[in-house]
C-alpha cells in the first residue's frame, strides 16, 4: 500500500520509466521512501524484478528496500537483487575468475577456484603470515597497537588501494609524502608496506581473495572484459543507488560507465553527509555522476524534524561555521523545547549524569508514552563500563536496551566469553595456550552472565565446588553434598546449572560436532530459555548469532584451504586472540528491537535511521570532532581528493575536526523529531575536567538564547 507523498516526492517516483534521476537533498528529506516508492513504481509499471538492482553502500542502509522487496502483496517471482560493492565484486569474481586466473592469481594452481577471506579470516592469516615476520625483523617497535588492530589496518592501507584506484605497492609512498620528514612515522610506514606486500604475494599464490584483491580484479580487470561487463549491465537496466556520498571511487567509477547503458537510473545523494570518509567513502567524487542523469531533483524540505528541531539546527550549524543563522535568530526562543540539558544538581559527577538520563528515560517512557526504540543513547566512544552502567541503570527501571558497537574484538563481548569458556569445558582434548586456559575467574563470569540471578558471591562458590583449573571439568551439582555449602548457592540456581552441566555430558558422550553448531545448540536448546542468562537479552541473541555465523564462515574456508587442523580448536584460538570481529548485517528487516539503543554517535548516523529522542553523553570530550588516531595509515591522505605530496599539517588536523564536528552534530540533528537531551558532567568518568569544541560551541548557543547554563561554579 502507497504511502503519501508530497509533490516533489511524486514527481520523481512518477518520472518516465527511463529517466536517470539524480535526487539530491538532507538528511530526513524524504528521498529514500522517494526511492522505495520508485522501486514499487517501476515494479507496477511492468519493469522484470530481476532487471532491477538496488546498490547501497552497506546492507543495514537497504533496510527500507528489503521490506518493499518482501511485501506480502507483492507477486512471487523473481526478486529485485540489493547488492554493495563488495558482494557485487564477489559474484562477478565469483563467475568470472578463469578469464583472468593465469594472469592475475595463482601461477601454480591458477584454475582452483578462489576463496573470499572475510575480515576476521584476513587477521587469522595475517597472524601466521606476519606474526613471525614482525618478530624476526622487529616491524613496529615504536608503536604500542593490539595486533589485531595493527593487522586491520594494514588490511584498510590495501583496501584503500583498491577502493580509491591507485597501486597496493603505493601506499607507503603516499603516506610518507604527506609527512614532512617524520622519520619515525616514516619507518612505520615501509614496515606497514612490507607486511601489505607480503601478504598481497601470499594472497595470490593461494588464490585467496581479500577485499581488497577481490575488488581490485573487478574493477581493474573484469570489469574491463566486454563479456563480463556485458553480462552484468545487460541484466540489470535500472539502477537505484542510495546513499551514494557514503560510496567509494571504484563504485563511482563502475557507475559512470553503467549510466551510459543503463535504462532508468535513480541515485540519491544526502548533502553534508560523507560519514563513511574513513572507510574510503567519497562525497566529492560521487558528485561527478551528476553529469551521467538528464533529470536532476532536490528535496529540502525535512520530514523528520519539528519547527523547533528545525531551529536548534539552524543555531547549532551557524555556531560551528561562524556563518549567521538568518531568519533562524529570529526564533530562537523556539529553540528551548527542542533541547534540554542535565540539571545542574546532576551535572558535578560522570554518575550524577548517568542518572539524570536514566530518570529522564525513564518519564519518557512511563509517563511521556514514548517508544523505547524511538529513544537513543549516543556518546563519542561507547567505553565497557560506560555502557554497563547504562544498562545497570535502565534494567532498575525495567527498560530494555540493546547496543551496536563495530570493530570490537569478538572476546570483548561476555556472551562469547562465555561460549568460549563452554567450548573449552566441553571439548577436553582441546590443545589451549596455556595464557588462555581456563582459570576459576573465568567460570565465575561465565556463571554470572549465563544464569540468571547468579551474582558474584554465589557464582564463586558455585564454581569452587564444581570446576577444577588443572583437569578443565565441569562436575555435576548432585556432587555438592555439604548441605550448607548447597544453601548458600540456593537450589534455584544449583536446578539451573544442573541443566547445563547435563546438556554438556550428553553432548561429549556423543560425536563431536562443528564449533558453529556446538554455539548454536548450546544457546537454542538452553542458554535462551527462560531462567538462564540470554532469555529476552536482545544484544546478547545478537552477538552469538554472529558467533555463530563467524565460526560457520572460519569453518567453510579452513575446508576450502585444505588445512589440516581442528577447525574449532583453532577458531576458539583466533577469538582469544583478539580478532577483531566482522561487519555483519542482521538477517531480518522487521524494525529495530522494542529497546533503547546505546551506540556511538557515528554508528548511528552509519545506519541512516531516525529517532524522537537523543541523549548526547560526554559533551565535554574532545572526541566528539577527532578523527581516529591509526598509526599505520591515513584514511585523509590515502583519498582522491588529496594532492600528492601535500604535507599534512596541524592546520589540516584542525580543519578535518571542525568539518567532523560539524557533519555529525548537524547529521545527528536531522536524524531527531522531538528533542536532544545533552548530558554535561564536570568530571568525566575518569575523574577528570576536560572541555572540548561541542561543550563550547553549546556554550555559545546558550548565552545567545540569554540562558546562560549553569557554569562549574554553580556545581561547587
Amino acid at each position: 500500500m502507497s504511502i503519501d507523498l508530497t509533490p516533489e516526492q511524486k514527481a520523481i517516483v512518477e518520472s518516465p520509466v527511463e529517466s536517470r534521476i539524480f535526487l539530491s537533498g538532507m538528511a530526513g528529506a524524504g528521498k529514500t521512501t522517494a526511492g522505495v516508492e520508485r522501486l514499487r513504481y517501476l515494479l507496477e509499471s511492468g519493469v522484470p524484478d530481476h532487471s532491477i538492482l538496488v546498490l547501497v553502500p552497506q546492507k543495514r542502509l537497504a533496510a527500507p528496500y528489503y521490506a518493499e522487496i518482501r511485501n506480502k502483496s507483492r507477486k512471487p517471482g523473481a526478486e529485485v537483487t540489493v547488492a554493495t560493492l563488495g558482494s557485487l565484486s564477489k559474484q562477478m569474481v565469483g563467475l568470472f575468475w578463469p578469464l583472468i586466473a593465469s594472469e592475475h592469481l595463482s601461477r601454480i594452481h591458477p584454475y582452483r577456484r578462489p576463496t573470499f577471506l572475510t575480515l576476521e579470516m584476513v587477521q587469522y592469516i595475517m597472524s601466521d603470515l606476519l606474526g613471525p615476520e614482525i618478530e624476526s625483523k622487529y616491524y613496529f617497535n615504536s608503536v604500542t597497537i593490539e595486533r589485531a588492530r595493527l593487522y586491520g589496518q594494514i588490511a584498510d592501507n590495501l583496501n584503500k588501494s583498491a577502493i580509491v584506484g591507485f597501486d597496493h605497492t603505493e601506499i607507503a609512498n603516499r603516506l610518507k609524502s604527506a609527512l614532512g620528514g617524520d622519520q619515525e612515522r616514516i619507518h612505520i610506514y615501509e614496515d606497514a608496506q612490507a607486511c601489505a606486500n607480503l601478504f598481497r604475494q601470499y594472497c595470490i599464490d593461494h588464490n585467496l581473495l581479500d577485499f581488497s584483491l577481490q575488488v581490485s580484479l573487478f574493477t581493474e580487470h573484469i570489469w574491463k572484459i566486454d563479456a563480463a561487463r556485458g553480462y552484468l549491465t545487460g541484466r540489470y537496466k535500472h539502477l537505484i543507488v542510495d546513499n551514494i556520498e557514503e560510496d567509494t571511487p571504484a563504485t563511482h567509477g563502475i557507475l559512470d560507465k553503467w549510466l551510459e547503458t543503463c535504462t532508468s537510473a535513480l541515485l540519491i545523494y544526502d548533502t553534508e553527509a560523507g560519514y563513511r570518509r574513513f572507510l574510503g567513502a567519497d562525497e566529492i567524487n560521487a558528485l561527478t555522476l551528476k553529469n551521467r542523469c538528464d533529470r536532476h531533483f532536490t528535496l529540502e524540505t525535512t520530514l523528520v524534524m519539528s519547527p523547533e528541531v528545525g531551529v536548534l539546527l539552524r543555531e547549532m550549524s551557524s555556531a560551528l561555521s561562524d556563518e549567521p543563522p538568518g531568519e533562524a535568530g529570529k526564533d530562537a526562543g523556539s529553540v528551548h523545547s527542542a533541547i534540554s540539558f542535565t540539571s545542574p544538581d546532576q551535572s558535578r559527577f560522570h554518575t550524577q549524569m548517568l542518572d539524570w538520563v536514566a530518570n529522564t528515560i525513564n518519564d519518557l517512557v512511563q509517563k511521556g508514552n514514548a517508544r523505547k526504540n524511538e529513544i537513543v543513547i549516543l556518546a563519542p566512544l561507547l567505553s565497557d563500563s560506560l555502557r554497563f552502567t547504562l544498562v545497570n541503570r535502565l534494567e532498575r527501571h525495567k527498560i530494555e536496551t540493546y547496543t551496536l558497537r563495530p570493530s570490537r574484538p569478538l572476546h570483548a563481548e561476555p556472551a562469547v566469553q562465555a561460549l568460549m569458556s563452554f567450548a573449552k569445558i566441553a571439548h577436553p582434548d582441546w590443545k589451549i595456550d596455556p595464557r588462555h586456559r581456563l582459570k576459576k575467574f573465568d567460570v565465575v563470569q561465565m556463571l554470572m552472565s549465563v544464569i540468571t540471578e547468579m551474582d558474584l558471591a554465589r557464582a564463586t562458590l558455585l564454581a569452587g565446588v564444581v570446576f577444577s583449573e588443572k583437569t578443565c571439568v565441569l562436575r555435576s551439582f548432585e556432587h555438592v553434598t555439604n548441605q550448607a555449602m548447597r544453601a548458600r548457592i540456593s537450589e534455584v540456581l544449583g536446578e539451573r546449572f544442573e541443566k547445563i552441566a547435563k546438556w554438556i555430558e550428553t553432548y561429549q558422550g556423543g560425536d563431536p560436532e562443528p564449533v558453529d553448531v556446538f554455539f548454536s545448540r548450546l544457546f537454542g536448546e538452553v542458554l535462551s530459555q527462560k531462567g538462564f542468562g540470554f532469555h529476552d537479552d536482545f544484544d546478547a541473541a545478537r552477538i552469538i548469532a554472529n558467533l555463530i555465523e563467524s565460526a560457520g564462515t572460519f569453518r567453510r574456508t579452513i575446508t576450502q584451504m585444505d588445512r589440516e587442523i581442528d577447525v574449532g580448536n583453532e577458531y576458539v584460538k583466533m577469538v582469544d586472540e583478539g580478532v577483531l570481529a566482522d561487519q555483519y548485517e542482521p538477517k531480518e528487516w522487521k524494525g529495530r528491537p522494542d529497546a533503547v539503543l546505546i551506540a556511538p554517535a557515528y554508528t548511528f548516523l552509519l545506519g541512516n535511521q531516525a529517532v524522537d529522542y537523543q541523549f548526547w553523553l560526554n559533551i565535554d570530550s574532545p572526541a566528539w570532532g577527532r578523527r581516529l588516531f591509526q598509526p599505520l595509515t591515513q584514511p585523509y591522505v590515502l583519498s582522491r581528493q588529496w594532492p600528492e605530496a601535500k604535507v599534512w599539517g596541524d592546520t589540516d588536523e584542525l580543519l578535518t575536526s571542525r568539518d567532523m564536528l560539524y557533519r555529525v552534530i548537524t547529521g545527528l540533528i536531522k536524524r531527531c523529531r522531538k528533542k536532544v537531551f545533552v548530558g554535561y558532567s564536570k568530571f568525566d568518568e575518569r575523574g577528570y575536567e576536560q572541555t572540548g569544541e561541542l561543550r563550547n560551541v553549546f556554550d555559545y548557543l546558550l548565552r545567545k538564547m540569554g540562558r546562560e547554563y549553569e557554569t562549574d561554579e554553580t556545581n561547587e
